[in-house]
């Protein structure tokens, strides 16, 4: 590319991260509480007072790590005078800050020039879905996020530092397990890869988080990992209707989905970014319980490599979220349901898939042309 070309991807960049903190400024500024907000103002109250946090808070649904982070949000907002709604918006925009940053890294270190890198950073940080989830609704998905992109990029660095990629792994495990199966994606075949015990390191920590609150288990059970997340007419939710259909159907189907996914995106040796982000998109295809937020999953991992799929996507979850009476909720005619989504994130796996193949086919074409050593002379 031209020197001149790189310059102008460069001022398009600026501008749009421009663009995105200042609207991710004016949410913060604006801020209303909402369902989810105050579902983290109870769990801050609880453990201030040092209560039971799971017994007490029954819509607190994840680990007690981001429980504590709330808590000190909380104590830090009393003393300077800052709202808690505030204190988590604010946190994950640092956050969403940061994973802008590793995408730049990340795309720099794969030999790109810094317009484009800079580009990739935008498109994540200036993206409607992600400024929606993390500025407006103060969704934490973005925290787990950046600690994902950080193990996909300790992965990538020459040498690779799997350690650390297991230590940034367990950490996005940690603050939200929506980052469930992604460790499997470590084990992959060929390199850079972890050993399989290495692998379970993420979910050791995560159980293991757990310990102190011993008392409370069959409340994490049904709070935690037995939570489905809301019944909407959203993607397999529809089979729920036959009578076939055993109540556990779905979250096994879901289950098993990811985790062939996650198999054979590792067997086949697929680099961590894309794997990642074709592994949230079968979550998302297959969960049996949805919420608005859900959909910022796949978004950094899109940035690293945009595609259609990826602008399809933003396209329709945006208008969803303006819709959504959980996000925006302007009413307007003719905006996508819950159907929108799902079947955006069906065209982008089939995209993926797509680019999979022909990736497989070039590299196959490019081996096979290669001249073989051993028909050369001496």
């Amino acid at each position: 590319m031209s020197v001149r070309g790189s310059r102008r991807e460069g001022a398009i960049a600026v501008a749009a991260l421009a663009a995105g903190a200042g609207l991710r400024l004016a949410f913060l500024v604006s801020l209303r509480e909402n369902y989810d907000l105050t579902s983290f103002r109870m769990a801050a109250e609880v453990i201030r007072r040092g209560g039971a946090l799971y017994q007490e808070v029954a819509r607190y649904n994840y680990s007690p790590v981001w429980g504590y982070v709330v808590a000190g949000l909380d104590a830090m907002g009393r003393t300077i005078g800052f709202s808690l709604a505030r204190g988590i918006t604010s946190l994950l925009f640092l956050a969403d800050a940061a994973t802008a940053g590793i995408l730049y890294r990340i795309c720099r270190e794969r030999g790109e020039t810094r317009g484009r890198s800079g580009l990739a950073a935008a498109l994540f940080f200036a993206n409607p879905v992600s400024v929606v989830v993390s500025s407006l609704r103060g969704m934490f998905d973005a925290l787990s996020i950046t600690f994902l992109v950080l193990s996909i990029r300790l992965m990538e660095r020459r040498p690779a530092r799997g350690s650390g990629a297991v230590a940034a792994m367990s950490v996005s495990v940690l603050v939200k397990h929506v980052t469930w199966f992604h460790p499997l994606l470590l084990a992959r075949r060929g390199q850079p890869r972890v050993r399989l015990a290495a692998v379970l390191v993420p979910y050791a920590v995560f159980l293991a988080a757990f310990l102190p609150f011993w008392s409370s288990r069959d409340r994490i059970l049904a709070q935690v990992f037995l939570y489905r997340g809301m019944s909407e007419p959203y993607g397999v939710d529809a089979l729920r209707r036959f009578p076939w259909m055993p109540p556990w159907g779905l979250p096994a189907l879901c289950a098993a989905a990811a985790l062939a996914a996650a198999f054979w995106l590792a067997r086949r040796g697929v680099e961590l970014g894309r794997a990642s982000r074709i592994l949230f998109l079968v979550l998302l295809i297959f969960l049996p319980g949805i919420t608005p937020y859900y959909f910022v999953w796949p978004i950094a991992l899109g940035a690293l490599d945009p595609s259609a799929g990826f602008g399809v996507y933003t396209a329709i979850v945006t208008l969803f979220l303006i819709h959504s009476p959980d996000a925006i909720g302007v009413e307007l005619a003719h905006l996508p349901g819950w159907s929108g989504p799902w079947w955006a994130a069906v065209f982008w796996l089939l995209w993926e898939l797509r680019a999979l193949q022909a990736s497989r086919i070039a590299r196959d074409s490019s081996e096979s042309n290669a001249p073989d050593p051993s028909a050369t002379g001496s």
